[in-house]
């Protein structure tokens, strides 16, 4: 293990420097930072955390909260944001609250009593932010793959992706398209709107099943998508993920029904999963490791401020979404 003091000997600068650079400090030259960083990821430098965190008064540790890692999209985001986190020299800290309210609130003082320097969340319930709203106030905090008033957050432009899905289904000659997701999801919103200017029709028989029935993949939710999709003359589905895309797709050729030729399937995230699907998932893409490394980025500049009262402008970022088309549609 080299010190730091051999460190700046090799890169020809003083340890004052090293150090400033350990701690990304914006005063140093971009082409000498260049040269240290090459040094420390050459001899793989780990300066000393606990002395680093007595000088600071920090902990250089992130609290990172998120519903879930089964679906294949929140491990792709969480592998970007320890990445982005471990570039600034800081560790992660992982809770997952299973979609429970009440667990993220008990996961954020577990994490506050861990004394991280700022937190990452994808909030359970946009509707319930009271207990985030609080911690916003004592401690730097970013809404990651959410958007959220008042707040600092780095998403995807769900109301573009889902006029995009629309665009995309009513060129492709599909008039009745039915939806499996939550009402008041801006995924929703883009895609109601872009099929209502086509002067096409949509009321609540296009709303196909809750996402929880879906999910729970029962007889009677399955018999009940059946039923609405023949009723409605329903030729196409849009899903909010690609899990449930994958669950729709199976119950339709388990029936006898061909995708996409009796019906085509949309789904929302474009994971892992989509090229394990027969036929390959046609989804909306969405930037996971832009979405990662931003929220990062954006937390690192309000723990570097003075203190966590600092006054700031707040960053609020949408990155376009992409669709990616595949063989389902």
């Amino acid at each position: 293990m080299k010190t730091m003091k051999e460190i700046a000997k090799m890169a020809g600068v003083s340890q004052s420097t090293v150090s400033r650079v350990i701690n990304n400090n914006p005063n140093v030259n971009p082409e000498i930072k260049r040269k240290v960083l090459e040094y420390i990821r050459k001899y793989n430098y780990q300066p000393n955390r606990m002395a680093r965190s007595l000088v600071k008064n920090k902990s250089f540790l992130i609290g990172i909260v998120l519903p879930e890692l089964t679906n294949p999209y929140f491990p792709e985001i969480l592998e970007s944001l320890e990445e982005e986190a471990n570039y600034y020299h800081y560790n992660i800290v992982l809770s997952i609250t299973y979609g429970s309210l009440q667990r993220e609130k008990e996961q954020i003082e577990m994490l506050l009593s861990r004394r991280v320097d700022g937190l990452i969340i994808n909030p359970t319930d946009l509707s319930h932010v009271e207990h985030i709203t609080k911690i916003k106030s004592i401690l730097p905090t970013v809404i990651c793959a959410q958007d959220l008033d008042g707040f600092d957050y780095v998403t995807v432009d769900h109301y573009l992706a889902g006029k995009i899905v629309a665009k995309y289904l009513i060129n492709k000659g599909h008039i009745n398209i039915g939806y499996i997701g939550y009402l008041k999801d801006k995924k929703l919103k883009g895609f109601y709107e872009e099929i209502i200017a086509n002067n096409l029709n949509f009321n609540e028989d296009n709303y196909l099943v809750a996402p929880e029935e879906i999910s729970d993949f029962t007889k009677s939710s399955e018999k009940k998508l059946l039923t609405k999709i023949i009723d409605n003359n329903i030729t196409a589905v849009y899903t909010i993920n690609d899990i449930i895309a994958t669950k729709v797709i199976n119950i339709l050729i388990k029936n006898k029904m061909k995708v996409p030729d009796d019906v085509a399937v949309v789904g929302f995230d474009n994971t892992i999963i989509c090229n394990l699907t027969n036929p390959p998932l046609t989804s909306v893409a969405q930037p996971t490791r832009e979405i990662g490394r931003k929220s990062v980025d954006i937390l690192i500049k309000k723990i570097e401020k003075t203190n966590a009262h600092t006054e700031y402008n707040l960053d609020q970022i949408f990155l376009p979404p992409r669709l990616v088309i595949r063989k389902s549609t």
